[in-house]
């Protein structure tokens, strides 16, 4: 049975209750939503002194910020690391990345993502020393499923699970980058109905994790279709001081996508790109 937090109930992060830590498993409701748990080959990190010189980003959404990308994509720097939110522990980070699932294909699959190479240009920039990437997308969802703690996969639920599992790891949050909008293009939803889910996961990551600021990526691209109401929605939640523009993903066309919807290693790098831009101009604000 999944834990019901409800509204602000683990707001500050003081829940003491092991089942604070539980994540419903979506795979039980969204075919393929399994997450990549295998630690093989992987390198454990100590978190050490953690400085301005570090970003810690968090990553939801829906399947183009899981593991979706054909191939792995290596980083030239070695100083990127991950949180798995299943665990809690620190790993080098490395594609596939943990806590996610792999879009299109089995949990075992060898894909990558934009997040790796976001994290290689902003050391390579010279924003960053180290970037801690903590990523807790889910493939296929709506946004009304990010909003819900009453319905199965109850993933309105991980945002205090991850809230949680930065405070025990000692990390602080540098920013939220939310990507999300596909699924509601298919599904038609309103600008209204879309504001208020978007508004209601901004509320509980404002609790949970407190001063963090929060990126929205305008993203809504389906197959070559876009939702005006979806990337209307997502402005209308920008205030330029806590909640700020991310990265414009319907910029990336046919081109950066290998199915018209999914990105290529072009447009992953593309967006990439655009979400180092974006993620600086919210932190210069």
């Amino acid at each position: 049975m999944a834990m019901i937090f409800g509204g602000a109930g683990l707001a500050l992060n003081n829940f003491a209750s092991p089942a604070a830590f539980y994540i419903s498993p979506a795979q039980d409701v969204i075919t393929g939503a399994e997450p990549v748990l295998d630690l093989t080959g992987r390198i454990e990190v100590a978190g050490g002194v953690i400085g301005p010189r570090t970003a810690v980003i968090v990553v939801i959404g829906q399947s183009l910020s899981v593991n979706e990308v054909r191939t792995p994509y290596v980083p030239t720097n070695t100083n990127i690391d991950q949180l798995n939110i299943f665990d809690g522990k620190l790993y080098r980070a490395k594609d596939p990345l943990l806590g996610i699932n792999v879009s299109g294909g089995a949990v075992t699959d060898l894909r990558g993502t934009w997040m790796l190479r976001m994290a290689d240009k902003l050391i390579a920039d010279g924003h960053f020393d180290r970037v801690i990437l903590v990523p807790m997308a889910v493939g296929n969802t709506r946004a009304d499923q990010w909003a819900s703690e009453t319905t199965a996969p109850f993933l309105f639920n991980k945002i205090n699970v991850v809230g949680l599992r930065l405070r025990d790891a000692g990390l602080p949050c540098t920013a939220i980058m939310w990507g999300q909008g596909e699924s509601d293009t298919s599904a038609g939803t309103s600008q209204a109905s879309y504001t208020a889910s978007l508004n209601k996961i901004i509320a509980e990551f404002n609790h949970a994790i407190p001063g963090c600021p929060i990126l929205v990526a305008a993203e809504s691209y389906y197959y070559g279709a876009t939702s005006a109401a979806v990337v209307a929605a997502q402005a209308a939640v920008v205030n330029g001081t806590t909640v700020f523009a991310g990265e414009n993903v319907d910029s990336i066309g046919s081109g950066g996508r290998y199915d018209n919807t999914h990105l290529n290693e072009t447009g992953a790098d593309q967006r990439a790109t655009l979400a180092v831009a974006a993620l600086m101009a919210a932190l210069a604000s």
